[in-house]
């Protein structure tokens, strides 16, 4: 066979190998040879949800998110009835009017009391007036100076009122403290709320990184540490992986702050653990979906 057919034939065979090595060198980066430890577990975020409850005993008269609305920090939610507190508020503005009016005419009566003094003294110098009258003019300073500060007392009295006033009407608003998606929303326009047993309105998923929480069993304690890589594997979207790491493990057998009694009486067969979840897909993940983690050597 001539020496180019050969070469020919040589290719042929080579390129399809050639195209399997390079398909499988991702895969071989990516992929741990071996596994430490593997579990299932769910999507949560780091710092849980916010259970948005009502601060004052009242009816609520607006609702103005519904479930799957996304919020702003800040944003109203909904409201209670504050008519009275709306009412306080407009007093303890007029008091404090009426305050710095008094404030304003104290004033102008101690410069006038100043002024008087000033001229006395001028009169004094040249022997025009009695002393007696001197003495009149610095105890009306003195009466003017403290009729000011009685007046800027009085002030301040009317600006804390009037702060507490603002802080009544403000606490029968609902907002949301930090930004974020509403999962549940409990308040109905007419239901009644109070705060002898905390009454929920609103469930809120704050924007966050989202981890992945779960059990590591017995037979892997010891075997996995913090730091240590995961592959994430979606029970829900089939082909969908993503890369983790092991952020902490919990150093007590089964779910801390319950006893063997809360678990049914089962002995605790592992410990929590959470991973970190990361990659571009993360945010598009569902609380609570399942995902199972192999965590690598």
């Amino acid at each position: 066979m001539p020496v180019l057919a050969t070469f020919f034939w040589f290719l042929l065979l080579v390129q399809p190998f050639a195209a399997i090595a390079q398909q499988a060198e991702p895969l071989a980066e990516t992929a741990p040879a071996t596994w430490a430890a593997a579990l299932r577990g769910t999507v949560d975020l780091e710092g849980g949800l916010m259970r948005l409850a009502a601060q004052r005993e009242g009816l609520i008269v607006e609702v103005l998110v519904q479930e799957g609305d996304r919020v702003q920090a800040g944003q109203l939610l909904g409201r209670i009835d504050d008519d009275m507190a709306r009412l306080q508020q407009q007093a303890a503005e007029l008091e404090l009017a009426q305050a710095r009016a008094s404030s304003l005419m104290a004033d102008i009566k101690l410069d006038q009391a100043k002024a008087e003094m000033d001229r006395l003294n001028e009169m004094a110098a040249a022997d025009a007036v009695p002393r007696k009258e001197i003495g009149q003019a610095s105890s009306a300073i003195a009466l003017a100076s403290a009729e000011r500060d009685q007046a800027r007392i009085a002030v301040d009295l009317a600006q804390n009122r009037l702060a507490l006033a603002k802080l009544e009407v403000s606490a029968r608003e609902i907002r949301a403290p930090i930004a974020g998606v509403i999962l549940r929303s409990s308040a109905r326009v007419g239901d009644a709320t109070s705060t002898s047993t905390v009454t929920e309105m609103f469930l809120l998923a704050p924007d966050g990184k989202r981890v992945l929480r779960g059990m590591l069993d017995e037979q892997f304690v010891g075997q996995v540490a913090p730091g240590q890589p995961a592959v994430l594997i979606s029970e829900r979207m089939a082909g969908v992986t993503l890369q983790g790491r092991v952020l902490r493990i919990a150093p007590i057998f089964g779910t801390p702050g319950q006893t063997s009694a809360d678990q049914n009486g089962a002995e605790a067969r592992g410990v929590a653990i959470v991973l970190s979840i990361e990659g571009a897909g993360a945010a598009d993940l569902i609380l609570g979906e399942r995902l199972i983690a192999r965590i690598g050597e």
